[in-house]
């Protein structure tokens, strides 16, 4: 595993505090893994808009987002960032351009692992947010980022330069304009911090600050937007109360309508049932056990995932039989979290299921974390009755599906 910053010293110093450039030596992720991410989201963009789909693929040309790249796209064919910003460029005649995915994580869980190992060492010393963190990554040419001065409300950031050069302005306050209207950024260069970074450097900027990126030469970066400031609570149980309340209440998606009178006829119902319906459906759902339920699946969910949803889906389920040689992942992070019900729920790497609290899965997990490659039937031998074998069993599976164990072939054993 390749080191990591110095993160006592980042947060004593820079957290919530300062701008700072870290510089690593090496990239945090693979820059041609990153590319080639990159290339897999753009692939459905190619042949047209998709609408709500994560990732989301976005291309600037200048100021102006272009709605159909198509080709502008980076292709299987392409062979490297660099090679694919000279092509992009040529075809556009030079003009200054961005390609910006959002969450492309989601498409490799290699590249999603190497990412949460990083956030991990920062979310040890500082707690893990309740909001999720966001993901974008960003490839081009331009002199300056085309949306302006970037900022997301309330979160801090971090710039993982991946390839080429990127300078980064920020300021702590603005003049006068909504971020995405803010021009004449010459007349203000003397009031902002600078820093430039290149591959293998990081770029931090708080979340009360306002940067404005430029690249130096062609670049790549992938950013993380991590909530720190009215991150409040309230925002997950609202939306969780809103989830439960839509299974609860069947409804046609239409707009209730009131009397207009505001007059009862006799034997009429309230002329505010629809909204007297949702309130008791509040009250049901705040009084419910499925609420503080749902938020402990949600947090184990995102403990798991050191903040970095949605994170990859797991692989297809596999059997195993008592010779297959398993161990615990090397970077493998398995939460356990017993619900007020008393069963309790396991998360790993993202992704939550309802696990076994017995003396034997425990003893499983411990053998587990000890890295050693173990047969399946020998750690189904801590069961006595055939229906823990076959629970143990169903464990691992799951495990392995998850990526919290891997197998082991003999050779490697």
């Amino acid at each position: 595993m390749r080191s990591g910053p110095d993160w006592e010293t980042f947060v004593r110093c820079n957290w919530e505090k300062a701008p700072a450039l870290l510089s690593l030596g090496h990239p945090v992720v693979p820059p041609a893994q990153a590319f080639r991410s990159l290339v897999t989201a753009s692939e459905p963009f190619r042949h047209g808009t998709r609408f709500r789909a994560l990732p989301d693929v976005r291309f600037f040309v200048e100021n102006a987002q272009l709605r159909a790249p198509g080709k502008l796209l980076p292709g299987a064919r392409e062979r490297d960032v660099e090679r694919y910003i000279r092509r992009a460029s040529a075809l556009l005649g030079h003009k200054a351009f961005q390609l910006l995915v959002e969450q492309p994580l989601l498409l490799d869980f290699s590249l999603w692992n190497d990412v949460r190992d990083f956030v991990r060492g920062l979310l040890e010393r500082v707690g893990v947010p309740v909001l999720p963190i966001v993901s974008d990554l960003l490839v081009g040419n331009f002199a300056r980022s085309p949306q302006g001065v970037a900022k997301r409300l309330h979160h801090s950031v971090f710039i993982l330069v991946l390839h080429g050069r990127m300078r980064i302005r920020v300021w702590k306050k603005l003049w006068g304009d909504p971020p995405n209207e803010t021009v004449g950024f010459d007349r203000h260069l003397s009031e902002a911090t600078t820093l430039e970074a290149q591959a293998g450097d990081i770029l931090y900027v708080p979340s009360r600050s306002f940067h404005l990126e430029e690249c130096r030469e062609p670049c790549m970066a992938l950013r993380l937007w991590i909530p720190a400031r009215g991150s409040r609570p309230t925002l997950v149980v609202k939306e969780l109360l809103t989830k439960l309340m839509d299974h609860r209440l069947a409804h046609d998606h239409t707009v209730p309508y009131l009397e207009y009178s505001g007059r009862r006829r006799k034997g009429a119902r309230s002329p505010v049932e629809p909204l007297e319906r949702a309130a008791r459906a509040f009250e049901e759902v705040a009084r419910s056990p499925d609420l503080p339920q749902a938020l402990r699946i949600i947090w184990a969910r995102r403990v798991s995932a050191c903040g970095l949803e949605p994170a990859p889906p797991p692989r297809e389920l596999q059997p195993l039989d008592d010779s297959s040689l398993v161990r615990g992942a090397p970077r493998g992070h398995i939460v356990r979290m017993l619900d007020s019900s008393g069963q309790w729920i396991w998360a790993v790497n993202g992704h939550v299921f309802p696990g076994s609290g017995s003396a034997e899965a425990v003893q499983v997990l411990e053998s587990l974390e000890s890295g050693a490659a173990l047969r399946v039937g020998e750690l189904r031998r801590v069961a006595r009755r055939g229906a823990r074998r076959t629970e143990i069993r169903e464990l691992l599976e799951t495990l392995l599906a998850l990526r919290g164990i891997e197998l082991v072939s003999e050779k490697g054993a």
